[in-house]
């Protein structure tokens, strides 16, 4: 139950950060801040141990909520897969790109996951 509520929580400080920002969605330059675990390296998340990868996947889940959110036309952008599919694609993205940081291979994993898509609640 405690679980349930810290991931709720995360979850509704990401929608508020970026629902409030929809249309300016980095500065004049692109540029955004990322914050928490995001800005580690893909070594950091490939080290991680059982604690560290609460973490991650704490990041991954609001990072997903809000794509969903934020993305016309998607209800999951996961669709069907699991934790642990997603996580065995960000491992090896991470050991190829070891310097990368974990948003820039969450960024890609949502790149590969897109033409997956479930676009509305009732698509199969």
């Amino acid at each position: 139950m405690k679980h349930k509520l810290y991931f709720a929580k995360i979850f509704l400080v990401f929608v508020l950060v970026f629902a409030g920002n929809l249309v300016n969605s980095a500065d004049m330059a692109g540029r955004y801040l990322v914050s928490g675990v995001g800005k580690d390296s893909c070594r950091g998340f490939v080290d991680a141990d059982e604690v560290g990868k609460s973490y991650y996947r704490t990041w991954l889940s609001g990072y997903i909520s809000s794509y969903n959110y934020l993305t016309e036309d998607t209800y999951s952008i996961v669709n069907e897969k699991t934790v642990e599919e997603l996580e065995a694609w960000l491992r090896g993205y991470c050991f190829s790109n070891i310097s990368h940081t974990y948003e820039q291979a969450v960024k890609s994993l949502m790149r590969k996951l897109e033409y997956f898509k479930k676009k509305n609640y009732y698509d199969k």
